[in-house]
């Protein structure tokens, strides 16, 4: 047989080949386990759902109750189901179970569910009440409000925790409709 045109004689292993071959199940094994270090974190943070937290101010749990709403996932309605943990223990006596909580949100509000952005007016606090208007863009364009209003809880599992006590519709907005 002809040898073939072209092809190099192999080199014998150098010292880093050597070194590589020698350690190459442990740097496998490093590399592994710092792409899980990496990756777990990540995968744990998008699988719970954010809770009530004596960290959270006023201003942040509007934030996380309007992002849910704007974000939930139609398939198992998490997003509806962090707003109703951020209902204060009064709130979810009235509206309440989680199921008749999901409803009232679908078929009363469906406007705040997948809003395509959202306004907030400045916060009030007085005391442990907190209120603040947030104008909702819908995909039809229009400009929706609603008054949030928290309280700071006074005892039990949620003791100074900030919680939707009530929302109350303001309507459309002097905006709706207006899109550059």
């Amino acid at each position: 047989m002809k040898p073939r045109q072209g092809l190099a004689k192999p080199s014998s292993p150098t010292i880093t080949d050597n070194f590589l071959l020698a350690h190459w199940g442990a740097m496998t094994t490093l590399l592994l386990l710092a792409s899980c270090l990496l990756i777990a974190p990540l995968a744990k943070a998008q699988s719970e759902r954010v809770v009530p937290d004596v960290r959270f101010q006023p201003q942040d749990v509007v934030e996380i109750v309007v992002d849910s709403l704007q974000s939930n996932n139609e398939a198992n309605d998490e997003g509806i189901a962090t707003v109703f943990e951020f209902a204060s223990p009064k709130n979810r006596v009235n509206t309440g179970p989680l199921a008749r909580f999901t409803q009232m949100i679908k078929r009363g509000f469906p406007d705040m569910l997948n809003h395509d952005g959202a306004r907030y007016d400045p916060l009030e606090v007085t005391g442990d009440t907190a209120v603040q208007a947030v104008w909702l863009l819908t995909s039809s364009g229009a400009e929706v409000g609603y008054a949030f209003q928290l309280g700071k809880q006074q005892s039990g599992t949620y003791k100074d925790m900030w919680m939707t006590e009530a929302v109350v519709p303001l309507g459309e907005s002097a905006r709706s409709g207006t899109r550059i």
